[in-house]
């Protein structure tokens, strides 16, 4: 929660200035373990799935096939996997580009050589590796597998072949967490297994705290001074599980497989691994709530891939092989944000914007895979199903899936109470495939909502005879988790925006920011007081809202905010008329401050910017569309988060879509609160 205040606001100018990087060849190696042995001890999981997703992505980033090399299941042997890091880094030519991708088991076992601050390596689990918790067995099996260490060694080896022009990126969706998971019916993990250790380990070690990371490049092997940055990205920290989602089709993948393709899919601007990180935490969020990515390596604020990354287009190509009829098939999905229900209108190729023009047809989303997707036309179109044209998305649709609810916890007439007195209210749907599933509370006889995995409680001292109570907590998480996804932009509407830290002299104070930094995520400390930075980045004035989404999902206004006071408590409103920021300006809120409080846990703030006056704060009270101050404020923007809410009967008012060339551009701040 934050406590906000204000005072003044001062603009200055920004400029950016913009580098020209050089051609190089993209190189991948992708390795997914799923199908472990049985006398492994290792269960199933879905790296299978992950593949697709991750080829996929590279190929939408350009990277050829041949030079894309694939170890899965049974291939993926420990001594496989080194020696195809071995002929990666022989292949390799200074100023590549590489990217390494694992989908596999994590696990944690006895440090071998004092390098771990918590006396425990983390480690790959390869194809072969057996765990036991025998600890008679540990220096037999811990040869299989393939350490922290090892592999930094490897990488340093590929970084001093590539030089300072080449780029390292890896990708771990792995874990490395021992506790078990919470919630029945959540997703599997990867990992989720003790430590393995031998029988001389102090067991006063798992009290330590791993303070470097996941995979960490300090070892044996000298690393050269022109070597090449590298950036690793793991789906959770070392001592966190790592859980699966589901996909837009409803299978089952790995969480930052997932993320990462998804980013990878919709690059647009300039974007640094930072910048890119931040957009990964932002899917990964919505889909494995208060799962922690991490980000680690020398090269965060280096420019993705040297430079040499292919920014996503705003239209998509027609398959006609596969069109027929009224049925089109677009050569994009549900990575690259089409969704069903969604309206797209084609147009001929070397159309560049849309707005304004009449289309040559228009169609509605009725199947969105992973990397293609169907659109029903209006009626049969001969030039669209014989001649080449372009597909863009000028309709979209969110909000459309149900919540799914665990009741497990509940006794067999307790469950089937509340499904009777449900039954009517279609928002909710009973299963496995929990977003959130019922928990005892703390206080006798009332139950929790919380979260799957994690255990967290999203609402408290539910009683399941108050069907209207439950109700109220079950339309505040779907507008919470549908504030949360909404994520679109207007070509030509940006802005950055940074939580800041402000020294004695009203200067931004970088270390303490940094001080704050946990594994490149934001972590505010209860009574921390941090400020806002707004820097327009478009190329137009920009009128813009802002509103903060809590970990329990209440969700109050920042900007505007008719509530404020001042450190002297005098009303010191920010008015919709005031919340405007024009072309290449930076608004730095000196003393506009935001006091951190509970609740713990991950919080956002929601940034929505239009080219047109915006008022969200009268929705957010009142819910009352009714006054249109200047006649545009209540934009299309105000309606589509208006429409957020869900009514008595368990549904949405309207249709739940934006015009994706006119409506705004919306994005997430995240941070997470943690007691002080």
């Amino acid at each position: 929660m934050v406590k906000l205040y204000f005072k003044c606001i001062i603009a200055v100018s920004l400029f950016v200035q913009y580098s020209q990087a050089q051609v190089r060849t993209k190189r991948a190696l992708v390795i997914a373990i799923g199908h472990y042995p049985a006398e492994s001890n290792w269960p199933l999981i879905h790296s299978f799935n992950d593949l697709p997703l991750i080829l996929g992505a590279l190929k939408k980033q350009e990277f050829l096939t041949e030079n894309i090399a694939v170890l899965k299941d049974q291939e993926a042997t420990k001594s496989a996997i080194l020696q195809a890091l071995d002929q990666l880094t022989e292949k390799a030519r200074p100023g590549d580009v590489v990217f390494i991708h694992i989908s596999s088991h994590g696990e944690q076992i006895e440090d071998d050589n004092g390098d771990e601050s918590d006396k425990l390596d983390e480690c790959i689990v390869p194809y072969g590796a057996v765990y036991s918790e025998d600890e008679e067995q540990f220096k037999k099996l811990a040869d299989g597998y393939l350490r922290d260490d090892l592999f930094g060694q490897k990488i340093t080896l590929l970084r001093n072949k590539l030089g300072k022009e080449g780029d390292v990126l890896i990708n771990l969706d792995a874990c490395h967490s021992g506790t078990g998971t919470r919630g029945g019916g959540a997703a599997p993990v990867r990992g989720n297994k003790k430590p393995m250790i031998s029988r001389n380990f102090n067991n006063n070690n798992f009290l330590l705290r791993d303070t470097a990371g996941v995979f960490k490049d300090n070892n044996s092997t000298k690393l050269d001074p022109n070597a090449a940055s590298y950036i690793v990205i793991s789906g959770a920290q070392a001592t966190e599980k790592n859980q699966e989602c589901y996909d837009d089709q409803d299978s089952l993948v790995g969480s930052l497989s997932y993320s990462m393709s998804k980013c990878l899919n919709a690059l647009s601007g300039k974007i640094t691994y930072r910048s890119l990180f931040a957009q990964i935490e932002d899917v990964m969020r919505n889909k494995v709530y208060d799962q922690r990515p991490v980000i680690e390596g020398d090269g965060l604020d280096r420019e993705l891939f040297g430079g040499e990354y292919k920014q996503q287009s705003l239209f998509y190509s027609v398959d006609l092989k596969q069109s027929v009829g009224k049925k089109i098939r677009l050569n994009a999905g549900a990575v690259a944000g089409i969704t069903v229900g969604s309206v797209v209108s084609f147009f001929p190729i070397g159309t560049n914007d849309p707005r304004g023009k009449e289309p040559l047809q228009k169609g509605i989303v009725t199947e969105a895979m992973n990397f293609s997707s169907t659109v029903e036309l209006e009626k049969e179109s001969e030039i669209l199903l014989n001649t080449a044209s372009w597909a863009f998305l000028t309709e979209i649709k969110f909000g459309a899936n149900k919540l799914s609810v665990n009741i497990d916890s509940l006794s067999g007439a307790e469950a089937i109470g509340l499904k009777e007195s449900l039954k009517k209210f279609p928002l909710v749907e009973f299963g496995t495939k929990s977003d959130l599933y019922f928990g005892r509370s703390e206080i006798a006889g009332k139950w929790s909502l919380r979260f799957p995995v994690t255990g967290l409680v999203f609402s408290d001292k539910l009683d399941l005879s108050d069907v209207n109570g439950i109700k109220e907590a079950f339309k505040r998480f779907d507008r919470f988790r549908y504030l949360r996804n909404l994520k679109f932009a207007e070509e030509g509407l940006s802005a950055k925006v940074s939580i800041v830290f402000l020294d004695e002299k009203g200067k931004i104070d970088a270390q303490q920011y940094n001080r704050r930094l946990k594994n490149g995520r934001l972590e505010l400390k209860e009574d921390d007081v941090v400020h806002l930075q707004i820097i327009n980045t478009g190329n137009q004035k920009i009128y813009f809202n802002m509103v903060d989404i809590q970990s329990d999902g209440k969700i109050t206004p920042i900007y505007p905010n008719a509530n404020l006071k001042n450190k002297e408590e005098d009303d010191a409103p920010i008015k919709w008329s005031q919340c405007t920021l024009e072309w290449k300006d930076t608004l730095l809120q000196q003393d506009y401050s935001f006091h951190i409080g509970p609740p713990y846990g991950e919080e956002t703030f929601k940034v929505f910017i239009s080219d047109k006056p915006l008022d969200l704060e009268e929705i957010l009270i009142s819910n009352n569309d009714t006054n249109s101050k200047d006649g545009g404020v209540l934009n299309s923007l105000a309606k589509l988060f208006r429409e957020s809410s869900v009514n008595e009967n368990g549904t949405r008012d309207g249709d739940g879509k934006i015009r994706a060339s006119k409506d705004g551009t919306v994005f997430s701040v995240n941070f997470r609160i943690v007691p002080k």
